[in-house]
């Protein structure tokens, strides 16, 4: 891995987040519509190379 910083994400904590600050803008959306959201960017982020999977 090198000098590469590996940054660990909490997915449920990811999505509170996302959920309060939706919230705060007067908007409502679906649990389900998120993860959704978040599994299509994380499909992106690891085409494009940006994402990598890693091993336990």
């Amino acid at each position: 891995m090198g000098d590469q910083e590996v940054q660990i994400i909490d997915f449920e904590e990811m999505l509170r987040f996302i959920e309060k600050r939706l919230a705060s803008a007067g908007t409502y959306v679906k649990r389900e519509a998120i993860i959704t959201i978040l599994q299509a960017e994380e499909a992106f982020l690891l085409e494009k190379g940006v994402l990598q999977e890693m091993s336990e």
